[in-house]
């Protein structure tokens, strides 16, 4: 008996580990596109979570109403969809938190003249937690309750390119002041996670770069035991943030749409 729990819980840990995107959604397909162009991972211990973006790079936004020099700029908006089982299995000994430590910005051709002054560098994310507060099959209506909290943000001066040139690889590190911790994960499929990626870059005077950045958000993490107050986790709180109606009096049709917010 001992054998077969010990290789329940090997089985068990294995799937946890195995956290998969269920959806990538992005504001700025142009710069980084949800097919192939947004990347997202997590060490297989929870200690960082890799962010690749392999079309993203610093390009010169000429003014349209003047003549170089001019700023260059790299943007991108994109979220990862996961769902709280892919963090654990709602038993007790494999419950988890996370925080994000630091942030680690990377390139592998970074092109900037003297007095380019490679001078913002953001890396931010927002988690937002969707749970379905359906409680049984008949239950109507349907609604999604929504609750969001920011786990970092970061924007810092690599002060790079201002007194001389630069060509190569690119590296940046910046500690979080401030980490924020996640909600306790409690194993339910019902509960979406969605991990909205504000990554932005900007010189004064010009500069490029290659296609391909690396973000690495550097993780805290660590074992906890779930309470109903994780349930009320989130610096802002939406109940009833989304409302499925059916099975209306004298109707046959679906209605979907937002039921109440505040």
């Amino acid at each position: 008996m001992k054998a077969f729990l010990a290789a329940l819980g090997a089985v068990i840990s294995a799937v946890a580990g195995n956290r998969a995107v269920t959806a990538v959604r992005s504001q700025t397909p142009y710069a980084c596109g949800a097919a192939g162009g947004v990347l997202i991972s997590f060490e297989d211990d929870m200690s960082v979570l890799h962010s690749r973006f392999p079309n993203l790079n610093l390009y010169v936004d000429t003014p349209s109403h003047g003549f170089p020099p001019s700023y260059s700029i790299m943007y991108c908006l994109a979220t990862a969809e996961f769902v709280e089982s892919d963090f654990g299995s709602g038993y007790i000994e494999d419950q988890r938190r996370f925080a994000i430590s630091s942030v680690t910005w990377s390139t592998k051709n970074l092109t900037l003249e003297k007095g380019d002054n490679f001078n913002t560098l953001r890396g931010k994310i927002d988690l937002v937690r969707d749970e379905n507060n359906r409680t049984t099959a008949t239950n109507i209506p349907i609604g999604t309750n929504r609750a969001k909290s920011n786990l970092v943000n970061l924007e810092v001066n690599p002060a790079v390119g201002v007194d001389k040139p630069h060509q190569g690889e690119f590296t940046f590190t910046a500690q979080n002041p401030n980490p924020v911790f996640t909600p306790c994960f409690n194993g339910r499929s019902s509960v979406a996670l969605k991990f909205d990626f504000d990554i932005f870059a900007y010189t004064k005077d010009g500069g490029v770069s290659s296609g391909g950045w690396d973000v690495d958000f550097n993780l805290i993490y660590e074992k906890c035991h779930w309470a109903p107050a994780d349930d009320t986790w989130g610096q802002v709180r939406i109940p009833d943030y989304e409302v499925c109606k059916y099975k209306v009096a004298n109707q046959t049709t679906l209605r979907r749409g937002l039921y109440r917010l505040y």
